[in-house]
């Protein structure tokens, strides 16, 4: 292996797990080399194993299915009411479960980390969760709902009741001020990033992005998401799909990113107009159009800054702190002022340097802000833009591959897999508070995954009797950590 090759290698490993693979194929292509891999850099310490009596003693009497339902009950208490207010475009004649209960089969299918819609028969079937759901639904269920059922009246919501949901569940949770202490300055971190969903061979719905490789056309859904951070946690408020609606002829250009994000930016402005974000996104968004919606909706911005996407600031930016560096902190420089396109821009870079394998490893990280950089916040200001990792990590790569597989869309009808995408996001959000937040689910979070969180929660629903919630039950707290 050739030392310019170990070197991308090496600078790589690092990567999120999806530019990983960019890279790997990138290297493949590059050398003709396919057995060319880019692993993960970074080891772990294993914790101590528990036995067989240690663990059974740890998750003796652990419910979590009981702290869910706390937790929903006590932060989130309008969320039964705006389920049952949903419109049901049913004829009542056919009328055998009422919405609350159809809907909150489905979210709770999703907290128990079931992926496809078969699953809720094939799991729920048993008396126990026939009764335990009928106390959840506050309905007395004779059967749980066919998959086939939900899916029906799925297919009939509207989205933006759905979607007003997820809005309510936010301002709850702001309301609760529990996530006060992670905001800058008042301010609350909005990072925004593009993900896909699928790839398929067909054009699904007929609005499909398209790629076309080797004569051999892609179909693919993308989706914009705008998601919060909390600390760990990262909670998505609002959605703008990447389609192709309009296209007349193939020369036409398709959707993208950036136009989503101009579609977006009226909606969150209009639905959150009293909260100071601070707009977290990569290179892409470090443009004069991108940086003139945040001016204009008065949203502070931290953007990537690459020496391709705005030329002449980061050529600037370089020759200003060569000059003279604007902070005396080790591995940090800063440019601030530099005008561009009537913008006052602050250019900044931290070099992290690691020691791995007896070789120093350097990564530089640039970014542009209108945030006010010195000396005392510019590590601060740093840590916040290398927070857009999480979108990835914390954010679609447990949706992709962890708890809830957005990649099965559920559905093929545009509606229903648009509504089902939503439920997702509600139900990380409410697993997040959970796994991040109760004082049961950290006790044993060391020795637990996210699915065997996933099987406790489900082995409770479909097997052990639940009971109704009492105002005693309701005495507790939920803590995040920092």
């Amino acid at each position: 292996m050739c030392e310019e090759l170990k070197k991308e290698i090496e600078e790589a490993k690092n990567l999120g797990r999806s530019q990983r693979r960019k890279k790997e194929r990138q290297l493949q292509k590059k050398y003709k080399d396919k057995s060319i891999r880019v692993k993960y850099g970074k080891k772990f310490t294993k914790s101590t194993p528990l036995n067989k009596e240690q663990r059974r003693a740890l998750l003796k009497d652990k419910d979590l299915l009981a702290e869910l339902r706390k937790i929903i009950k006590k932060y989130l208490p309008q969320l039964t009411n705006l389920i049952s207010t949903l419109t049901d475009k049913r004829h009542k004649s056919y009328i055998t479960y009422d919405i609350k209960a159809i809907i909150m089969t489905r979210l709770f299918a999703l907290l128990c980390g079931l992926t496809t819609m078969s699953d809720i028969n094939k799991e729920f079937n048993t008396e126990e969760a026939i009764k335990n759901l009928s106390i959840i639904c506050e309905q007395n269920l004779k059967e749980i709902p066919d998959w086939q059922t939900i899916q029906d009246v799925i297919e009939q919501l509207e989205y933006s009741e759905i979607d007003d949901i997820r809005k309510y569940i936010f301002k709850a949770l702001l309301r609760s001020k529990m996530f006060d202490r992670f905001r800058y300055n008042g301010c609350i971190q909005l990072i925004v990033d593009a993900t896909g969903l699928t790839a398929l061979d067909y054009n699904l719905n007929g609005n499909c992005l398209t790629r076309t490789r080797d004569g051999k056309t892609k179909y693919y859904k993308y989706v914009l998401e705008a998601k919060v951070v909390f600390g760990d946690m990262v909670i998505s408020i609002d959605s703008e799909w990447i389609e192709n609606n309009k296209l007349n002829n193939e020369n036409d250009k398709q959707d993208c990113e950036v136009n989503a994000f101009k579609r977006m930016a009226p909606r969150i402005k209009k639905n959150f107009p009293k909260l100071k974000f601070i707009i977290t996104g990569d290179a892409l968004y470090a443009s004069t159009p991108m940086i003139n919606i945040c001016k204009d909706n008065k949203w502070n911005y931290i953007f990537n800054l690459k020496k391709d996407r705005l030329k002449n600031v980061y050529e600037e930016f370089i020759d200003n702190i060569n000059y003279e560096n604007e902070v005396s902190k080790e591995n940090y420089y800063l440019s601030s002022n530099i005008i561009f396109n009537n913008n006052k821009i602050n250019a900044f870079r931290y070099i992290e340097k690691k020691d791995e394998n007896k070789k120093c490893k350097t990564t530089i990280f640039n970014y542009i802000t209108d945030l006010k950089v010195t000396n005392k916040n510019i590590n601060e200001i740093v840590d916040m833009g290398r927070r857009r990792w999480k979108i990835e990590n914390e954010g679609f790569n447990i949706q992709k591959n962890g708890t809830y597989n957005i990649s099965h869309l559920c559905s093929r009808n545009e509606n229903a897999l648009k509504i089902h995408y939503l439920f997702i996001q509600i139900a990380h959000t409410i697993r997040q508070l959970l796994e991040l937040g109760s004082l049961v689910v950290k006790e044993i979070s060391r020795f637990v995954t996210k699915k065997e969180i996933s099987n406790l929660i489900t082995n409770t629903l479909i097997s052990s009797k639940i009971t109704n919630l009492e105002s005693s039950d309701l005495n507790f707290q939920l803590r995040f950590d920092t």
